[in-house]
């Protein structure tokens, strides 16, 4: 068995080649190697295979710490529920205290051969990224998710970033889906289950860096009895696009929102609600800024209030500013409550490897010369 070790940004990542169940029985391997990023807290653990003909893995795993007197904190198993992939995520732990030095074990046995990897908990290493979105249902067909479209939980996604290498994953009973990744830029496709067609065209998704998360990635559906369905294999992978550079150090909050180009209707509520100066001042402040496609899942109804109001509508866009700069990689499960401008509270607080505020989640975040801007994926405080 051949081993190699490689470092990914802080992360600890374990290749391992695949070794027969038996050797009196030649096999063709489908459980090729085995990638772990195993941090103190949080384990990621991703199974690749090569062989679309065969029946899906099951992953076993064991992490056992450190110590003579020590027992494993760490043991489950899987199966994979996706369609054929070449690359497949199977699990990722968070907030499970694990020790630094802490040796562990995982298993993958597939329909003709098992793979094995041991790893050891690095010091500290940020989480991975992810790529999040969710599945809707596409009642006027335009491929946008329009406010009043619900979602569905009976759809599929694949992920690529060019080449031969790809994830594909069902959506969760919630509609949403949230791959993690390492930084880089991906690809996602729709991919239908029997009865619907896709109509979304191949979205691209950037993960600048560790930790970050790139959101709205919603993919549509429609109904269509008789419709065979699609097989994630049968899409190639898309190249990956040049990534955009993210915006100048140095820039105060107005200038960085303007660079990323995704935020002209907050920019546009704040010239609105007489508030706009506020993103150039001096602060410091925590900037939590809607995207524009977050003030789109608003409804319209409610939306058009809001600018007709313009007292009202600066009461909510100071809701979604905290005084000081809040450090991010501080925030834990149990989470912390921050007073806004407005006095409403906002509590930041990370579940399952992402960052929320309140019901948003936090794709990622700018260092600006007056503060720091937090992106996230929902307007806050509106009804």
């Amino acid at each position: 068995m051949k081993v190699n070790l490689l470092r990914v940004g802080a992360a600890l990542s374990v290749v391992v080649m695949s070794a027969a169940l038996a050797s009196a029985k030649p096999a063709a391997a489908n459980v090729t190697r085995i990638h772990i990023s195993a941090c103190p807290k949080g384990i990621s653990i991703q199974v690749v295979e090569e062989d679309l003909s065969l029946s899906a893995p099951r992953v076993s795993f064991n992490v056992q710490p450190s110590g003579p007197s020590a027992s494993a904190n760490l043991v489950g198993s899987t199966t994979s529920d996706v369609p054929g992939g070449i690359g497949r995520l199977f699990v990722y732990w968070n907030e499970v205290a694990l020790a630094p030095g802490a040796q562990g074990d995982v298993v993958a046995r597939g329909a003709r051969n098992e793979s094995y990897a041991s790893f050891i908990v690095d010091t500290d290493c940020p989480p991975l990224g992810s790529v999040r979105g969710s599945a809707f249902e596409d009642l006027n067909r335009n491929g946008v998710r329009d406010p009043g479209e619900p979602g569905i939980g009976t759809a599929s996604w694949k992920l690529t970033a060019g080449g031969d290498w790809f994830i594909c994953g069902f959506v969760g009973g919630d509609s949403t889906f949230g791959p993690t990744v390492l930084p880089g830029t991906y690809s996602i496709i729709p991919v239908a289950q029997p009865g619907w067609l896709a109509t979304t065209s191949p979205r691209t998704a950037l993960v600048r860096q560790l930790g970050y998360a790139s959101l709205n990635n919603d993919i549509g559906f429609v109904r269509a009895p008789g419709a065979r369905g699609d097989v994630c294999g049968q899409y190639a992978p898309a190249p990956a696009p040049p990534q955009p550079l993210p915006p100048p150090a140095g820039q105060d909050a107005a200038s960085a929102l303007t660079a990323f180009g995704s935020f002209n209707t907050l920019l546009l509520a704040a010239e609105i609600a007489g508030i706009s100066a506020i993103f150039g001042a001096p602060g410091p402040y925590t900037f939590l800024t809607p995207t524009d496609v977050a003030f789109d899942r608003v409804p319209s109804t409610t939306l058009n209030r809001l600018l007709n109001n313009p007292r009202q509508l600066a009461t909510v866009l100071r809701s979604h500013i905290i005084p000081g700069v809040v450090d991010a990689t501080a925030i834990s499960a149990r989470g912390r409550t921050f007073r806004t401008l407005s006095g409403r509270a906002v509590t930041l607080r990370v579940q399952n490897g992402v960052l929320y505020a309140n019901q948003a989640i936090v794709g990622e975040s700018a260092p600006t010369s007056n503060g720091v801007v937090f992106v996230i994926d929902r307007v806050l405080f509106v009804n």
